[in-house]
């Protein structure tokens, strides 16, 4: 049997995949300054962004029709196209103004935007100081087991120690939220589906636990939380409310260095993010928890759905 024979298929369930190819769908996709007809929202197969990971994006959760922490998702994406190296050709009340406009028109009403900027095909070379920069905006109705399978948020998922890690700021742009850094991610996640796990756990350049591959990961310990910082990645929108959601709660929070040993040393976990939420772990690699009885994460649990139902919502731009 060779070294790679678990990760062929025969294994474990996997979150259901979406039933139509994103390229087969219908509806409008705000790109470059106006809604056109999904199928006609394309770039060329020599844009800079395909070829040199010249791309940022944002996903942004739609709850009850109205898209959550719009601003910050916004602001975020133009720090990510800066860092590499390029502006955003719209302002921000252009972009908030064209989501909420995708989303109206599609209907949506529990949904998931995907706001994508990229450099243009002017040159296929590294340097690119002068091609154009292109904005796109979708959105889409979140089908049951998007993220994970739907009783993942009662019984837990399992984590996989992955091989790569994530690299050091000194080696790469980690706090672009830059397609580019996700390439790690794909690999090991694939990895750890095949193994029979839900997502993979990434440890940083010194070896220090650092997320999962599109989720920031918390612990606790004896009604405490413990996360690791994000000196390696980027600055989670979702990881900041829960660390919101602890100080309201009177949750005492460290954050700091974790070392893989700490994953025995707690008595609980969970993920968080946009397209997650918050998912309780059940298991990393042979170790396990038993998330439905951790109080800690079901009241931030609460905390968020709260949130996501009541606050922090879209408002009219400038309100």
């Amino acid at each position: 049997m060779g070294p790679d024979a678990r990760l062929l298929p025969d294994a474990p369930l996997v979150p259901e995949a979406s039933p139509l190819p994103f390229d087969r769908r219908t509806g409008e996709i705000w790109i470059d300054g106006s809604l056109v007809p999904w199928a006609e929202a394309r770039l060329h197969v020599l844009s800079h962004g395909l070829h040199y990971a010249s791309s940022v994006f944002e996903g942004v959760r739609v709850y009850g029709g109205t898209p959550f922490l719009l601003r910050e998702h916004i602001a975020r994406l133009r720090t990510s196209a800066r860092i590499l190296d390029f502006d955003l050709e719209y302002d921000d009340e252009v972009l908030h103004t064209a989501t909420v406009d995708v989303v109206a028109a599609a209907g949506i009403r529990d949904g998931y935007v995907r706001m994508n900027a990229w450099r243009g095909s002017e040159v296929i070379q590294t340097a690119a100081l002068h091609t154009s920069v292109h904005t796109s905006v979708a959105a889409w109705e979140i089908p049951v087991g998007y993220y994970a399978a739907a009783d993942a948020l009662d019984r837990g998922i399992a984590l996989r120690t992955a091989e790569y890690r994530r690299p050091s700021p000194l080696f790469a742009p980690v706090k672009s939220k830059a397609a580019g850094n996700y390439m790690t991610g794909t690999v090991s996640k694939n990895r750890a589906l095949r193994a029979g796990y839900d997502d993979a756990l990434l440890l940083d350049d010194a070896g220090m636990i650092a997320e999962a591959t599109g989720a920031h990961i918390f612990f606790t310990r004896a009604g405490a939380l413990h996360t690791p910082t994000t000196r390696c990645t980027i600055d989670g929108i979702t990881r900041a409310r829960v660390l919101e959601l602890a100080r309201a709660e009177d949750i005492p929070c460290a954050v700091e260095d974790l070392s893989p040993a700490f994953v025995r040393e707690a008595d609980g976990a969970f993920i968080c993010g946009t397209a997650c939420e918050l998912l309780p772990v059940a298991r990393i690699d042979d170790h396990t928890y038993e998330p439905r009885g951790n109080s800690v994460i079901r009241r931030l649990i609460s905390g968020y759905r709260a949130l996501t139902d009541h606050g922090e919502a879209v408002r009219p731009w400038g309100h």
